[in-house]
């Protein structure tokens, strides 16, 4: 098991005992198990604080130039691509390899298709392809909640990933 696999491990059996709670008071009083909202809120923002610094340390191993985005998550755009930048309802084709951070292969597809915040695909990748347009190439690298979240995809990517997107926009059409 690599290194970014025991951290999170380690990291949602964290969070299954903070969500959990615990009698400590052995009486007859049960334990808590609701997390209320400032709770969980700080549970969440210490989550993604975490995949943050782990994707800050991936990068500076790999050194690569990636840039943080204002909606999360981190970009090297190798060429902007042509003409108009994608927006939302647009129609997108692209080329593209997803692995984990250590190297992992989960899927890789040639002329996929999706429409840009009016499909399926992850969060992540409807904010990181508007930073292109036609023909456009980068690396994406998105933390769990931009991506398959706490449950993985029940197939190939594992539960609370960082996943990186190697993209290449084949076409586009507004």
């Amino acid at each position: 098991m690599s290194a970014d696999s025991l951290k999170h491990a380690a990291a949602c059996l964290c969070f299954a005992f903070l969500v959990a709670g615990c009698n400590s008071g052995g009486g007859d009083k049960p334990a808590e198990t609701f997390v209320g909202g400032e709770r969980l809120m700080n549970i969440n923002k210490y989550m993604v604080d975490k995949d943050i610094d782990v994707m800050k340390h991936l990068i500076e191993r790999k050194s690569w130039k990636m840039t943080f985005a204002d909606e999360g998550f981190f970009h090297e755009i190798f060429d902007l691509g042509d003409g108009l930048k994608i927006r939302e309802k647009t129609l997108v084709t692209h080329d593209c390899k997803i692995t984990l951070p250590d190297g992992t292969l989960c899927y890789e597809s040639k002329n996929k298709t999706f429409v840009v915040e009016g499909s399926e695909e992850i969060a992540g990748l409807h904010k990181a392809v508007k930073l292109l347009g036609k023909g456009g190439r980068a690396r994406f690298m998105f933390p769990p909640h931009l991506a398959y979240g706490l449950q993985g995809d029940l197939d190939k990517i594992p539960p609370r990933s960082i996943l990186l997107y190697e993209i290449r926009i084949v076409n586009v059409e507004f």
